[in-house]
């Protein structure tokens, strides 16, 4: 799998996207997506022609109904190789560039997460529990040191985020007292708080976590038609902060979002201002109005 894209495009593509800033997650998204369209023509990337991106994308949409998301990555990773690595001067309208709907996400009520978190083991709960009581991504938990958790402050220090920008966000009693609990028993000897189990200089794999939520919240919940993941936890630490009183700005920091417009979503979810809220019917004596 994957032989039509020669070997020497990985290193320059991987040089491109270290110069540009780009994370290592990018890097292997483009070079799959490349990787899977040099597949399809049986060809060098180097030659396939924007006519053909044309066909190829339109198979993506209409054959394989993939997201305007899952689009769109493909034709960055296409305009990026051609002219980063490549060199060359493409218009940017050749490709459209798809509109990307937004679905709000699902939120779950805090009875339901620590019913969830008491049922995994101390390794998963202790990493979930960072994902919840602090609102951060499963990548960010899993890059946590132990000098990161500053119990004196009740904070912990997120080292490697979105972006690889750094910030503090808080630390919840009870993700604390699991730590304990996790530290004392595992004992971690490399640089990270939860590092793979057979190299101690790596973080765990991720997927890992994901399966144990996953596992438990479908034992627990056989019925939930939600699409409930991981990063679901990071949407419920927004929005019942929201619920609770805390400000938008406030939230925008401790999630790390570089614009408080992707913060503003959480509006949408909280229910706590919807239930103190008199309609202006009502105000206008529309209660009194015959039926």
């Amino acid at each position: 799998m994957f032989k039509t894209i020669p070997f020497q495009y990985d290193e320059a593509l991987k040089r491109e996207i270290d110069l540009h800033g780009y994370s290592y997650q990018t890097f292997k998204n483009y070079r799959c997506q490349l990787r899977r369209i040099a597949d399809f023509f049986s060809k060098d990337i180097a030659d396939i022609t924007i006519e053909e991106m044309k066909s190829y994308l339109l198979r993506l949409k209409s054959v394989l109904k993939r997201s305007p998301q899952s689009l769109n990555v493909c034709r960055a990773a296409y305009y990026f190789f051609n002219q980063c690595v490549m060199g060359r001067d493409l218009s940017p309208y050749a490709l459209p560039k798809h509109k990307l709907s937004r679905p709000l996400p699902d939120i779950i009520s805090q009875d339901r997460i620590v019913l969830v978190l008491s049922a995994l083991c101390l390794k998963h709960r202790a990493i979930l529990s960072l994902c919840y009581g602090s609102g951060l991504r499963i990548s960010e938990a899993l890059s946590v040191r132990t000098g990161d958790i500053d119990s004196t402050n009740m904070r912990v220090f997120v080292r490697d985020g979105k972006g690889h920008k750094q910030r503090y966000s808080i630390l919840s009693i009870y993700s604390l007292t699991i730590l304990r609990k996790y530290y004392k028993a595992f004992r971690p000897k490399g640089a990270y708080l939860f590092p793979r189990r057979h190299d101690d200089d790596m973080k765990a794999n991720p997927q890992h976590s994901q399966l144990a939520f996953k596992r438990e919240y479908t034992r627990l919940f056989p019925k939930e038609s939600k699409r409930i993941t991981i990063h679901t936890l990071r949407h419920c630490f927004a929005t019942h902060l929201l619920d609770s009183g805390v400000d938008l700005r406030t939230i925008q920091i401790l999630l790390g979002h570089k614009s408080i417009k992707s913060t503003c979503i959480y509006t949408h979810l909280t229910t706590k201002h919807f239930s103190q809220l008199v309609s202006p019917l009502d105000r206008a004596g529309g209660d009194s109005l015959e039926e």
